[in-house]
């Protein structure tokens, strides 16, 4: 019920308007009748001056006329032949020579004086066919035009100037085939047309057919009339009346003239805009009864099925606030009936489930408590777990200190005494199998120191208690420093030992740790690169860190960084173990009589010193001459 009585309403509303839609239509609609008439009216007057022209274009082109010799009656009875006088549209027929001098003419009433200065003459005698739109008083009294062509001999020179006077009464023939008949102004619509030259007279009105004491009149306009170049019409409308201007086409004219037409249609829409708009007004009147009448019911029948529903409404508003002792009973339709028995079900329901829940969130409450009570007793736990953590770690990294002091002691005086005896005058009184071996011990003593070095170096960056001080570091020169250090470890294989430097500019970096890392890399392709031949690279480019790559990909000037690549020739490394070569203690030849020595801690230590510097390091897995670590800088 409640949706039916908005759709009545809204299905009134609607076809009321879609039907004063179309009641609004009817003054479009005279517009357009009239505009297609009037555009109508101007194209079939174009068609019919130029046919007139066609046949006078071609009777122009008969000889007879331009001959001299030939006796005028012939040279009558010939135009008389080819030129129907009895038609209305043809009044006279006049020819001139040259001069102007008139030699044959077919009314009653011949030209007076020499037409030599007459315009129709001039554009003829240039060999322009010429149709004088200002109308004139012509033979036998009529208002009519003159319309002029040139009559050339065989040899198409122009001899003689042939004047065909036209009868205005050619408009009414046009006019009367049109919408536009004489008793039009008899109906309860009155339209009046009017032909007007572009020099403002009135050449034709259909309220004043051939009357040509009103001929030289201008009508009453407010705005220009439409020069040649127009070739569109233009509306323009009071609430009252019509008023179209239809210029005339020049796109298919086959003549030269003294201006241009232009069809002015003007009508009087009083009597029927009177009847309109009492239709609308009724209209208007029964609609409004008929949506007030409809109102009226809806109020009522609201009223009606609203009430029970606002009880119902206060109702649902008590639930929501949790009063669900008072009991939900309303009168009203089997619907609103249903909904309230629905409603008394529900707070019955609710009212159950709150004293189950309040039994279950006593319950649970307890069990919180417990839960509570236990998880103090594990933060305890927990936290004197860590206290016993934090002091094993700090004994761990005591016991280490001390194992690399204690190891290191031993250490330091035989690598001191060692190198004392291969230095100098003292290594002249041993023997070479004494230099080897004293060679060798002091190389395996340098190692060992590398790996007491390494494992504490690893345990340090476990803990995050591995200490970078960074600054702006030049790049040549760190490049240039670290090749210095490095040469020495490419004597025994005689490595070719490289640096390209494509950066300038600086680094935020700690030389040091850097130069450890270089160090390692160096030392690894080292060992890898052949007995002869082998070549080591260290490379600096300059590049972007992946995450400075905006959406649209332009880099971000703000996240530029440096990379640093140690390329060498030798083996390589397989695919399968590059996954794992920066874990600690990874080897990838791990039986007993292994070539390449180390502790696996290398590698792991080169990541962790780069990963402190906010950079990564990487494999090169598209370098296959050899093995390829790059690893990535910020920029300073």
């Amino acid at each position: 019920m409640i949706l039916i009585i908005p759709l009545i309403v809204g299905s009134i509303i609607i076809t009321s308007m879609l039907s004063l839609q179309n009641i609004s239509g009817v003054r479009a609609k005279f517009y357009d009748i009239f505009e297609m008439s009037g555009i109508q009216l101007m194209n079939r007057l174009s068609v019919e001056v130029n046919e007139i022209v066609d046949e006078l274009n071609h009777l122009s082109t008969y000889t007879i006329l331009a001959n001299s010799s030939t006796p005028i009656n012939e040279q009558i009875n010939m135009l008389q032949r080819h030129i129907n006088f009895s038609n209305s549209e043809y009044l006279a027929v006049s020819i001139y020579d040259t001069n102007g001098t008139v030699i044959m003419h077919t009314s009653d009433k011949p030209p007076e004086g020499n037409v030599l200065q007459e315009e129709f003459f001039k554009q003829s005698l240039a060999g322009e066919t010429y149709f004088d739109k200002n109308p004139e008083e012509i033979a036998f009294n009529q208002t009519g035009f003159h319309l002029s062509v040139p009559i050339y001999d065989s040899n198409k020179v122009i001899k003689r100037i042939m004047d065909v006077e036209v009868s205005i009464s050619f408009i009414d023939n046009v006019v009367n085939n049109t919408l536009f008949d004489d008793g039009i102004e008899n109906s309860s619509f009155h339209f009046t047309g009017r032909i007007v030259h572009s020099d403002g007279s009135v050449i034709y009105s259909t309220s004043q057919k051939n009357d040509l004491k009103n001929m030289d009149g201008r009508p009453d306009l407010n705005f220009p009339l439409p020069g040649p170049s127009i070739t569109e019409y233009e509306k323009r409308n009071s609430q009252n009346t019509i008023l179209i201007t239809v210029p005339e086409s020049e796109s298919a004219r086959k003549y030269q003239s003294d201006g241009n037409w232009t069809l002015l249609l003007e009508g009087n829409l009083s009597p029927l805009m009177s009847d309109y708009n009492k239709t609308v007004n009724d209209f208007l009147i029964s609609s409004t009864l008929i949506l007030l009448a409809a109102v009226g019911v809806t109020i009522v029948a609201v009223k009606k099925i609203t009430s029970p529903i606002t009880h119902l409404k206060n109702s649902a508003l008590d639930l929501s606030k949790g009063n669900f002792g008072k009991e939900i009973t309303v009168e009203g339709s089997n619907e609103v009936k249903d909904l309230s028995i629905s409603l008394e079900v529900m707070r019955r329901n609710i009212e159950n489930s709150k004293k189950n829940l309040i039994r279950k969130v006593r319950e649970r409450t307890r069990d919180l408590e417990r839960a509570n009570e236990e998880l103090r007793t594990k933060e305890f736990q927990v936290n004197s777990i860590n206290n016993e953590l934090i002091i094993s770690n700090r004994a761990k990294e005591e016991f280490l200190s001390m194992i690399s002091h204690e190891l290191k002691t031993p250490i330091t005086p035989m690598k001191l005494y060692i190198e004392m005896m291969l230095k100098g005058n003292k290594s002249a009184n041993l023997n070479e199998f004494q230099r080897k071996a004293l060679f060798i011990m002091h190389k395996n003593i340098l190692k060992l120191e590398t790996i007491i070095e390494d494992i504490f170096t690893v345990y340090k960056l476990e803990l995050n208690n591995f200490p970078i001080n960074k600054e702006n570091t030049n790049i040549v020169e760190l490049v240039e420093n670290n090749m210095s250090g490095l040469s020495p470890l490419m004597k025994d294989k005689n490595i070719q030992f490289n640096s390209i430097v494509n950066a300038t500019g600086s680094v935020l970096c700690d030389p040091v740790r850097i130069s450890q890392v270089l160090f390692n890399l160096v030392n690894n392709a080292v060992d890898h690169v052949p007995e002869h031949g082998g070549e080591i690279t260290i490379r600096v480019d300059e590049g972007v860190k992946p995450s400075a790559i905006s959406p649209n990909g332009n880099d971000n000037k703000d996240h530029k960084s440096v990379i640093f690549t140690v390329k060498d020739n030798g083996i390589g490394i397989q695919p399968e173990n590059i996954e794992g070569l920066f874990k600690k203690f990874y080897q990838i030849d791990t039986g007993i009589r292994r070539k390449y020595g180390g502790t696996g801690l290398g590698l792991a230590i080169c990541k962790g010193i780069i990963e402190s510097h906010g950079g990564k390091i990487w494999i090169d897995s598209s370098y296959l001459n050899g093995a390829s670590f790059k690893f990535s800088l910020n920029a300073f």
